[in-house]
């Protein structure tokens, strides 16, 4: 019976670390506020994680490209501007794939107006 008892206990633990590592695996939730969701498929929402990723290569003159954007949510900023936070994959100085979290603002569709990057950090 304290086999058994034990396999019980050791099944729990596994099913417990399997859930904990999905919960990481699914990656950071958007701070309050971002309330759409965007489809991360769209041609824009390719520019504005290309966008991010040129400008932090450009500020910090390290070799990245962007590969996918995994999530991305909107919030509204004023003037029909809009924050853009997202999570996407790009590599980096040293060719590896990386996971980073961003945050753009900018007016969708204008061309008159700056866009600007709020925040660029690696997700580990």
């Amino acid at each position: 019976m304290k086999k058994r008892s034990a396999s019980v206990v050791a099944v729990l633990a596994l099913l417990g670390l399997a859930t904990a590592l999905t919960v990481v695996v699914a990656g950071p939730a958007p701070p309050s506020g971002y309330t759409k969701q965007e489809d991360v498929g769209s041609d824009f929402i390719k520019q504005v994680g290309k966008f991010a990723v040129n400008v932090y290569k450009i500020a910090h003159m390290i070799p990245m490209s962007y590969l996918s954007t995994s999530q991305c949510w909107s919030s509204p900023a004023g003037g029909g501007a809009n924050n853009y936070w997202m999570v996407l994959r790009a590599t980096n100085w040293t060719g590896m794939a990386g996971s980073y979290v961003s945050t753009v603002w900018g007016i969708p569709g204008s061309e008159s107006k700056t866009w600007k990057l709020l925040t660029f950090n690696g997700t580990m």
